[in-house]
């Protein structure tokens, strides 16, 4: 009976997969004429991550960067990855309206209702709906939040001058955080330091276990994550990731009520003035009047643009401090730059666009570690990029830190820090998507100003007040990844600065 039972199973499951490879024919037959890796049955490529954790498959990738040429096609299970990283096939694949849904191990991330996450109809809608949060007039909104927080920053550092060395990316955190939840929220987060610093640990380690299960292609079937210790681990982070947003959304239905009682129109039309154009504000506003969000969905954009804002802009302060760091002679460039055009405490917004070689210097920084290294979109239209057709279904890998150090556009010292990369002139020579820290194309990211100005007024305030200094050279530097890139070791030591206007 057994031995008849077993003969079945195995019918059925060959019948099964001969039916599975049948409907994937095309799929298959395209990807056969691809380059790529060596596949092994059922799991295909996915065994260079045996017992690799993120950080230690990122630094593989990294030794292997200017081994590998492109296309190239790779299996993760039964998912088909083709990586492009030719500036002149990017512009199409970004730019095409059948390649703007997300890869679909970016489900594991979840917020599949946040602008970042969402599927192709809801993202165009919220993309249009929210491109005003954007906008100059709410930008110089959150100016006066970024200076405030920016001077905590600077004055939270004084007890590190002349102390060992320590790792800035923390205090740096704090700081996007606490102007994310008073943009997005209006809530000071100052005002409970310890749940600020339980928020920014829970999300480092919520993102790890979504990346630890995007390399184990054995844990993507729920049913199997669900059984794990993990599961419930991220379960419960999740819960705390929502909390503040869920709280803060809570107590305005609460405060809504009886404002809308107490206050005159004119009164509640003077306190929104004063205050910065508020992301909640926006969604609400969204969610009232066109239906496209429910309350869940406001909470997830919330989550979204918190996340976002403050992961990835803290990392590319702490990055861009560890080079100016490590490169003294940039530093001071850059500080002479500052004094001489932004000589006093207050940083208003027309002052950001008179410094150009801060942000050639930032965009430095980046181009060697993109916050988010590599990204991974669906493709839902099978098409031709250069000599190749891409088929339906599979999964497009832009491998941004590979195409941010390619030699054949940067040179042979592509993997060395040097902010004229940035120089008008140099970005003139260049393909305009040979450089993709903020991705690009349709579906490129809604906060890149927002972004810029946050690091700007963070880096200003910081170099005006200290002299960074570190023993470490690139060659010294560890990657840790948690779905964002962050250095590991990038420890940098301060002095207080004597600011002097040089007149050379």
């Amino acid at each position: 009976m057994f031995a008849v039972l077993f003969t079945l199973l195995v019918v059925v499951a060959i019948s099964y997969y001969y039916r599975f490879r049948r409907s994937r024919r095309r799929l298959y037959e395209l990807a056969a004429k691809l380059p790529g890796p060596f596949d092994l049955p059922l799991i295909g490529s996915i065994h260079v991550a045996f017992r690799r954790d993120p950080s230690e498959m990122l630094d593989y990738l990294v030794q292997h960067l200017h081994n590998l040429t492109t296309p190239l096609r790779a299996w993760l299970g039964p998912f088909l990855f083709i990586v492009i990283d030719q500036p002149e096939h990017l512009a199409i694949v970004l730019n095409s309206q059948d390649c703007i849904k997300r890869a679909s191990v970016y489900k594991f991330v979840g917020l599949e209702k946040g602008v970042f996450n969402a599927a192709p109809d809801l993202w165009r809608k919220l993309r249009k709906q929210l491109n005003p949060s954007f906008a100059v007039p709410a930008l110089k909104s959150f100016v006066p939040t970024f200076n405030e927080k920016a001077d905590l920053l600077v004055k939270n550092l004084e007890c590190m001058v002349g102390e060992k060395p320590f790792d800035i990316l923390y205090q740096a955190s704090e700081y996007m955080l606490a102007t994310s939840a008073i943009n997005s929220l209006g809530l000071d987060m100052d005002d409970d330091s310890n749940y600020k610093q339980r928020y920014l640990k829970n999300a480092e380690q919520m993102f790890t276990l979504v990346m630890n299960r995007i390399l184990k292609v054995w844990l993507y079937p729920d049913f199997i994550y669900k059984l794990t210790s993990s599961y419930r681990e991220e379960m419960n982070r999740r819960d705390m990731f929502q909390g503040v947003s869920k709280r803060v959304f809570s107590m305005r239905k609460e405060a809504r009520q009886k404002s809308s009682k107490s206050a005159t129109t004119a009164e509640r039309d003077e306190t929104n003035a004063r205050r910065p154009q508020l992301f909640i504000d926006k969604l609400e506003d969204i969610a009232n009047k066109t239906g496209i969000l429910d309350e869940d969905g406001v909470i997830q954009n919330l989550d979204t643009f918190i996340f976002a804002s403050n992961d990835t802009t803290s990392a590319a302060v702490a990055i861009t401090v560890l080079m100016l760091a490590m490169h003294p002679d940039v530093q001071e460039r850059l500080f002479q730059e500052v004094i001489n055009t932004v000589p006093g405490s207050y940083i208003d917004y027309d002052d950001l666009s008179k410094l150009a070689y801060l942000e050639m210097v930032i965009k430095e920084a980046i181009r060697l570690f993109p916050i988010v290294p590599a990204v991974a979109r669906l493709c839902e239209k099978e098409f031709q990029v250069g000599d190749f057709i891409i088929p339906v279904n599979a999964q497009i890998g832009i491998p941004v830190i590979k195409i941010n150090r390619n030699k054949e556009v940067w040179g042979e010292k592509s993997e060395q820090f040097d902010p004229e990369n940035f120089s008008a002139e140099n970005c003139a020579k260049r393909h305009p998507y040979a450089y993709l820290s903020f991705s690009g194309g349709i579906r490129n990211c809604i906060g890149i100003k927002y972004a810029m100005i946050a690091i700007k007024i963070g880096l200003i305030k910081l170099i005006k007040s200290y002299t960074l200094s570190t023993e470490l050279s690139l060659a010294d530097l560890k990657f840790h990844y948690s779905i964002v890139m962050r250095i590991s070791n990038g420890l940098v030591s301060l002095e207080r600065r004597e600011t002097q206007v040089s007149h050379s």
